[in-house]
């Protein structure tokens, strides 16, 4: 029996290594077909001559009592392919190793299945959309160095049994995405823990991935559908899926600041993208002045995947309590390096607070009150010689408003009390004020000119300026009155000051005066404009500025 078990023993042990040996011989001489159907496959499916470095083949041993079930996988290195035969261009895909595990039954049926893929250092470059071929162009001749026949005798050299790819594994990859200008440099997705299902000729796979954003920095789960890739212009490729964007960083564009958050939905191209979100920044603030405000919109855009260009179809946003609808984009104008960002804001019945919050220190805001506005932002790119970015003009009307810094609430009851001839009328006190005009802000500094300041019995029409980090004002134009000059005034001045009523009185006014304000936010003075240049000089000087 000892004799026998031994002998058993070694009998196996032989087989085992005539197996092992067989298999090794077989793995080599398949080794080579493999290699050719996989560069025909890839040259078919993609159109694009290919590289490939090495290519191996292996096969567990013990799989081979069950033929069928033999599990395979091909491994291999410096996998290329170069779009159109196009060696002057990036390569399509590039990728320096690659493993691919199935079974010889999944290799058999139709389609042929491969249970999985694993790709390291994947990169994807999209070509200018001026390099694809256009329709209808003849297709280069066959190249004589890869139309080879078959190095198993009786094998077709190029297989049409469609291919279905179960699961794709990337764990770093890159995709760039290259303009038609040749100055612009491409826009790239470092793309972290792809995961790709179900590719194969002719259908979308459904995929899962981090992505990196590059402008504003960002983090960006994603999961949705692309494909089926489009072989005569990958730029045409179809995508569409759901994200969330994290940690966006917008110190990136200056003059703002603030974590973006943002979650929504796209579909398109790759070269043109439509999406449809929110987004949250608790801290939106302009860098260099003002406070932290929460600012959320609700939007759609279309991205032009190859600049970056995003068009805005309007923008419904919300700062602070104050809601407004922005239209534009964020493009770069033709010869620039950088983007900029223009936007035509419109605001109905918003709160001044939150707006002067945002563009003023200190948490005390100058007024309250309803604001009306229709106004044009520009943030330009850095590499301008400017000082500031931000840029904003536009025009204005507040109702209801109510100045709450300083003493220039008190000032104003004073001239509402003097301005109807009852400067001694207490009950005449926190009265509301109306005012509209249009402005320019630029350099830290808003510029005003027809700015028209209502309160009950006067009228004043101004120009001038108010500096957002000096805090200085400017402003200076003429105060109609309903009440004579001498009315304004008590005691023994009211007496005085009836002879020169008729001097004041002009325009339709019971006074008529070149009035001017100037000072600080916290310490502003009112008082007579005895400089010899007039209101229509200082619409001047507040145009130039």
């Amino acid at each position: 029996m000892r004799r026998w078990f031994i002998g058993s023993l070694i009998v196996v042990a032989a087989l085992v290594a005539v197996a092992s040996y067989a298999l090794w011989r077989y793995s080599k001489r398949f080794e080579p077909f493999v290699r050719e159907q996989a560069i025909r496959y890839l040259e078919q499916r993609f159109r694009s001559r290919v590289e490939l470095g090495s290519l191996r083949i292996s096969a567990p041993v013990a799989s081979l009592w069950r033929i069928r079930q033999t599990a395979l996988k091909v491994s291999g290195e410096r996998l290329v392919l170069h779009y159109r035969n196009r060696t002057d261009l990036p390569p399509l895909v590039s990728l320096a190793k690659f493993e691919v595990e199935s079974t010889l039954e999944s290799l058999w049926k139709s389609p042929r299945r491969i249970h999985e893929v694993r790709l390291e250092r994947l990169e994807i470059n999209v070509p200018p959309k001026r390099e694809r071929r256009p329709v209808g162009a003849v297709e280069a001749p066959p190249d004589p160095q890869t139309d080879r026949p078959s190095p198993i005798p009786g094998k077709p050299a190029v297989t049409t049994t469609p291919v279905l790819v179960e699961m794709i594994y990337a764990k770093d990859a890159a995709l760039r995405i290259y303009p038609d200008d040749r100055e612009r440099p491409p826009r790239v997705f470092d793309i972290h823990n792809l995961r790709l299902s179900g590719a194969g000729t002719g259908r979308a796979l459904h995929y899962t991935a981090t992505v990196a954003n590059p402008r504003p920095q960002g983090i960006i789960d994603v999961s949705g559908e692309f494909g089926p890739w489009q072989t005569d212009d990958p730029g045409l490729t179809p995508l569409s899926g759901r994200y969330v964007f994290t940690n966006a960083d917008l110190g990136v564009f200056r003059g703002i600041a603030g974590i973006l958050q943002s979650t929504g939905r796209f579909a398109g191209v790759l070269r043109r993208l439509e999406v449809q979100g929110e987004t949250r920044t608790p801290d939106f603030r302009l860098t260099g002045s003002g406070n932290a405000v929460p600012l959320r919109t609700e939007f759609r855009s279309v991205v032009d995947g190859t600049t970056g260009d995003t068009l805005l179809q309007p923008v419904r946003a919300t700062l602070g309590r104050t809601g407004f609808v922005a239209k534009g984009g964020v493009v770069r104008k033709p010869g620039a390096k950088l983007r900029h960002v223009s936007l035509d804001i419109v605001m109905q019945k918003g709160q001044i607070e939150d707006l002067l919050r945002l563009a003023m220190r200190g948490q005390r805001t100058l007024m309250q009150g309803e604001i009306n506005l229709r106004a044009k932002l520009e943030i330009l790119p850095h590499d301008l010689a400017t000082v500031e970015r931000l840029l904003l003009e536009g025009n204005f009307d507040l109702d209801k408003t109510y100045f709450s810094a300083g003493g220039i609430q008190d000032k104003i009851d004073t001239l509402s009390r003097r301005a109807q001839g009852q400067p001694r009328n207490e009950q005449i006190a926190d009265v509301l004020s109306a005012i509209r005009g249009a402005f320019r802000m630029r350099n830290g500094d808003i510029a005003f000119s027809g700015l028209k300041f209502r309160v009950p019995g006067a009228e004043i029409d101004l120009q001038g300026s108010y500096g957002l980090y000096s805090e200085a004002i400017d402003l200076r134009g003429t105060a109609r009155l309903e009440a004579r000059v001498s009315q304004t005034m008590t005691g023994w001045k009211r007496w005085v000051l009836k002879p020169v009523d008729p001097f004041f009185s002009k325009q339709g006014a019971g006074t008529f005066l070149p009035i001017r304000i100037d000072g600080t936010r916290t310490n502003p003075h009112f008082g007579l404009d005895r400089r010899k240049d007039g209101p229509a000089e200082n619409a001047t000087r507040a145009r130039r500025s």
